[in-house]
């Protein structure tokens, strides 16, 4: 655990059927290589993070 008490969550980097890319939280999926669309709902959408990084 964290100085803070918070515990650390692992992710992942998960591309849908369509090419787009997720950043998720591990814990979140059944298996990372086959995501459902419910459960790609709890991710991050990269397309939305690329402002902020150096892709």
């Amino acid at each position: 655990m964290s100085e803070s008490g918070e515990k650390k969550r692992t992710f992942v980097w998960v591309k849908d059927r369509s090419g787009n890319e997720y950043l998720c939280p591990v814990d979140a999926l059944k298996d990372p290589k086959d995501a459902t669309k419910e459960e790609l709902e709890d991710c991050i959408d990269v397309e939305n993070l690329r402002p902020y990084l150096d892709m």
